[in-house]
């Protein structure tokens, strides 16, 4: 029996395969950039969208771009983390779309749809790590506070900037596309921790104008043709909590977690609204 709506969003995701990604995406960036065009943007996208602006840092002359707003800060103390420093917590606000075990190195993106750790990282000695461990994807609506913060204390030991697609990540693209995080544009660090390494992967998004590290001098944004792979030696200790990244424009965040990390809280389920800060897993495995 065939599945009307699920032909319904095929239908409606179809037109992204002819859509011209990055000139949509750079021309994103532009506009989101213009003094010129802030109030009206910002006024425009608080009349659709739910914006809860006590949570956050307004500068007292306004935000000078839209960007500028996208990328708020929050004020000190609108999040609490787990007191127990073993917890994993949320890395941003968002939708739990999807959370699981990893087996046999294959992620669940959406029913019926799968991908492998290996393609999602762009290096299958690295997805190894991942082998019998655990991963949970967090969709941000345009509303949702955008920078990414660390789930888990841990040492920066790679970047990795990895070229490809734009498509959308709402639900009915992840429902209809496959393999779709590991063919869209994403930055993957990876991390030494208590646990092991464990990875957070930033997915780029059509009109996302750049993922953004707090490592990075540069502020590089995008990634080059190829698989960019930045190794560090004695890369910065960051703790839970701390700031990690932030999306230009919004998108998916995917945890990536070894065997001996803890497990997801029985609680946890596709559909949940998440929170920075809120625990996802007990103090111990």
């Amino acid at each position: 029996m065939s599945d009307p709506s699920g032909m319904l969003d095929r239908l409606k995701v179809w037109p992204q395969h002819l859509l011209p990604q990055r000139l949509l995406t750079a021309a994103a960036h532009r506009i989101s950039n213009s003094g010129a065009l802030a109030r009206p943007m910002i006024a425009g996208f608080r009349r659709f969208f739910p914006v809860d602006m006590s949570e956050c840092v307004e500068p007292q002359a306004g935000f000078g771009t839209f960007d500028a707003f996208f990328t708020r800060a929050l004020r000190d103390g609108a999040r609490e983390w787990p007191a127990e420093a073993g917890v994993i917590a949320s890395p941003c606000d968002g939708m739990l779309s999807q959370l699981g075990p990893i087996r046999e190195g294959r992620i669940l993106q959406a029913k019926g749809r799968d991908y492998s750790a290996a393609e999602l990282v762009a290096d299958a000695e690295l997805a190894e790590a991942f082998s019998n461990g655990r991963f949970a994807t967090i969709y941000l609506a345009p509303h949702d506070y955008h920078r990414v913060h660390m789930p888990f204390g841990g040492r920066l030991v790679r970047e990795l900037r990895v070229p490809g697609r734009l498509f959308s990540v709402s639900t009915a693209t992840t429902g209809v596309i496959d393999r779709l995080f590991a063919r869209n544009e994403r930055m993957v660090a990876m991390f030494e921790t208590d646990y092991g390494p464990a990875a957070v992967v930033m997915v780029a998004a059509m009109l996302v104008a750049g993922i953004e590290t707090v490592w990075d001098p540069a502020g590089r944004l995008r990634p080059a043709r190829d698989v960019q792979r930045f190794d560090f030696a004695s890369g910065p200790q960051l703790a839970r909590g701390a700031e990690l990244g932030r999306f230009h424009w919004g998108s998916t965040v995917i945890m990536l977690t070894p065997p001996d990390a803890p497990d997801w809280l029985p609680a946890l389920a596709g559909g949940q609204r998440m929170r920075v800060g809120q625990p996802m897993s007990a103090a111990d495995s």
